[in-house]
């Protein structure tokens, strides 16, 4: 079960009460072009998680980054297999935070979590045209 999410000042509770709409579950192997935005946003909260089946396995980053390409200005959350390391390339590609479970907490405390949000930093892309 998902306990906590991380952002770059930290952990905070995840509940999905608060939540008042069911998110979107994606799999890295998803089409972006399949995903329906405006059902997104109104039938899922405009809230999607993309699930990582491997911690090896980066198709995740690509969805998240073809969705914001697509226009999809809602939340995107990552779960599943990803470790603290991948933090500042999930962000990178379009990530609002990373939901992790219980297992996942105490074995990458927030410490390290924060360590990698201190280095998430704006693409080149985002440099050169700002």
């Amino acid at each position: 079960m998902l306990s906590i999410l991380v952002q770059d000042e930290g952990f905070f509770p995840w509940s999905d009460t608060v939540i008042t709409q069911s998110p979107l579950h994606l799999e890295g192997l998803d089409d972006p072009e399949d995903v329906d935005l405006e059902a997104v946003g109104n039938i899922h909260g405009n809230i999607i998680i993309i699930s990582f089946a491997s911690f090896s396995d980066g198709r995740g980053f690509s969805l998240a980054h073809n969705l914001r390409l697509r226009g999809f200005d809602g939340q995107i959350y990552a779960s599943g297999h990803i470790i603290c390391d991948q933090y500042r390339h999930a962000r990178q590609s379009g990530f609002d935070g990373v939901l992790l479970n219980e297992d996942q907490v105490r074995r990458m405390p927030e410490l390290h979590w924060r360590e990698q949000a201190k280095r998430v930093a704006l693409s080149y892309r985002d440099k050169l045209y700002a």
